[in-house]
């Protein structure tokens, strides 16, 4: 069998079992699926940079912050968009993770039970 015709069949196989399962455990597939893709994506060259942007402009940010008059109330406004999108980010990440590994977890202990 060739190696193309083999991962055909494997997901094939794979897409049976998805089809296969209740509503609750293929949303858990899904989201340890996410979970594990957001996961080798901020092992990658382009997640690690743009993780240290976000990182940055969320330093940059908050340290203007810091030094701005408080009657510069657009300035303000502007500089805590900046940080809140940086850190937004970073969250959105995280939280995929997280929860991908809680998924997976569930979805181990419901094949031990």
């Amino acid at each position: 069998m060739t190696e193309l015709a083999e991962q055909k069949s494997e997901q094939e196989a794979f897409q049976e079992l998805l089809d296969s399962l209740d509503p609750e455990s293929y949303g858990l597939f899904a989201e340890a699926d996410m979970g594990q893709e957001a996961q080798e994506f901020m092992g990658s060259a382009i997640g690690r940079y743009l993780l240290g942007c976000a990182r940055q402009e969320y330093m940059d940010a908050s340290t203007k912050l810091k030094r701005t008059a408080f009657w510069r109330f657009r300035r303000i406004q502007q500089l805590q968009n900046e940080i809140w999108r940086a850190e937004n980010l970073m969250l959105w990440v995280r939280d995929l993770i997280v929860r991908g590994k809680a998924a997976e977890q569930t979805l181990e202990e419901r094949e031990e039970a």
